[in-house]
């Protein structure tokens, strides 16, 4: 028995002691082979609503159910930072800990883009994921927030022989496994804050939600088409259930939600074609107003005046999403529409609808489809990372990420591409409507001008 098997057993057995409760119709299987960690397959078929697991909120890791003593945890107020606080303080206590058994089958390495070099995010050069990374950011906030605090305790947070940049490894660490593997511990709409290394969820009140790592739970690997499994939460423990049959020797899949795949690399560090539905392209509202003044001669004073009409309206964003044709909800959101028309409005019919408070109707204008297009083909060029770099000394790591890379930027030109043949098609059709128009007045003159011949004879 090699160490992963060695772990996985010993983690099982911790399981019972913590009080979990599991079916005996699953169980845990090593899944490396197709570098999916461990994975959670049924035995024999398994109905509908049928409980896969329980696990007591006891045995969730949160702040409230660490060792660490109390005073050392309300030294950090951000619910993210204490839970990395303490999840480096049982991470540290090793043997000690009784998470010890949890711990061990949890990744030590990983891929998402926190761990990439310069030289691997310049191949996703032109996707606004890379801009979403935050690791800088999140130095400076451990080094503020967290290093003090275990430097003044350093013996019982046993750190006494690292350095640093030491403690700023273990922090990355345990911010990557929070954020590919903690749950909400309520069941809540989430509003993440990009601003930062790691992702955050708040209630209807703006405060944050407390994550919590859920052992077994965080076994299930994510599928978007293949989901037949869901966490449920009640007072005391939270459950596992299947929410469709599943088949014998079938795997329990989780769901991350609508994520595209830039996402799911950003915050789990693989790719997968089941996400690919949900691939989006970010344009920013900084791109559309030079746009806008370089395509319809605008001044900036105009473009402002009418974009802060947009905001008072509550519909103006730091960027827009451009989803795939198929998307349910539509290539281009309403807002995106409502901001190219107001700008590609002649002067007079803005003041004309300041006048009258109204925004413009969801359907593009000509003028907005011209700018749309011309967008689009901009946006397009950003593109310019080059998978096969010249003089790049290609590792195993480097090709598996630089596949991960060709993933999302095919998958985002795919988006673009669509986009751009849904604009022709509109031009396409405005074209043939301005020649149909123009065939019918042709028509009526002609028709016009007979009818005078006629009366004049």
């Amino acid at each position: 028995m090699d160490l992963f098997d060695e772990h996985t057993r010993a983690f099982e057995d911790w399981l019972v002691q913590a009080g979990v409760t599991a079916s005996g119709k699953i169980t845990l299987a090593d899944a490396r082979h197709r570098s999916a960690g461990r994975a959670v397959l049924a035995k024999e078929d398994i109905s509908a609503d049928e409980e896969l697991f329980s696990i007591p909120r006891s045995s969730i890791l949160t702040v409230e159910t660490s060792d660490l003593p109390a005073d050392i945890k309300n030294k950090v107020s951000d619910p993210w930072l204490s839970l990395i606080l303490v999840m480096f303080f049982e991470y540290q206590c090793g043997a000690d800990s009784k998470w010890k058994a949890y711990f061990d089958v949890l990744p030590t390495a990983f891929d998402t883009l926190m761990y990439w070099t310069d030289q691997q995010l310049d191949i996703l050069q032109g996707s606004a994921v890379v801009n979403k990374i935050g690791k800088e950011t999140a130095d400076e906030t451990f080094n503020e927030q967290i290093l003090p605090v275990v430097v003044e305790h350093v013996e019982l947070f046993r750190a006494s022989g690292m350095s640093n940049t030491d403690i700023l490894e273990v922090c990355h660490r345990m911010g990557s496994i929070i954020m590919a593997y903690a749950f909400d511990l309520e069941r809540t709409d989430t509003a993440q804050n990009e601003q930062d290394g790691w992702e955050e969820d708040s209630d209807d009140g703006g405060q944050i939600l407390p994550k919590g790592m859920v052992p077994l739970a965080d076994m299930l690997n994510a599928d978007a088409d293949r989901n037949n499994a869901k966490l449920f939460y009640e007072d005391d423990k939270v459950v596992m259930k299947t929410i469709v049959d599943v088949k014998q020797d079938e795997e329990l899949f989780n769901d991350y939600g609508p994520l595209p795949s830039a996402d799911v690399l950003r915050r789990y560090g693989y790719v997968t074609e089941n996400y690919k539905q949900y691939d989006v392209v970010e344009v920013s509202i900084d791109m559309i107003k030079s746009e806008a003044k370089e395509q319809l001669n605008m001044q900036d004073s105009d473009i402002d005046a009418r974009t802060s009409y947009l905001d008072e309206q509550g519909v103006l964003d730091d960027s827009y999403d451009i989803s795939r044709s198929t998307s349910e909800d539509g290539q281009f959101p309403d807002e995106l529409r409502a901001l190219l028309n107001i700008l590609a409005l002649p002067q007079f019919e803005f003041e004309k609808m300041l006048a009258k408070e109204k925004l413009p109707k969801p359907e593009l204008s000509q003028g907005a489809v011209t700018l749309l297009s011309s967008l689009l083909v901009r946006r397009t060029s950003q593109y310019t990372g080059a998978l096969f770099a010249p003089g790049v000394v290609h590792t195993h790591e480097m090709n598996v990420r630089r596949q991960m890379a060709a993933h999302v930027i095919n998958g985002e030109k795919e988006v673009l591409q669509q986009a751009i043949a849904s604009v022709q098609q509109l031009q396409d059709q405005a074209s043939k409507k301005r020649k149909a128009d123009a065939d019918n007045t042709k028509s009526t003159t002609a028709q016009s001008d007979k009818s005078k011949k006629l009366k004049a004879r």
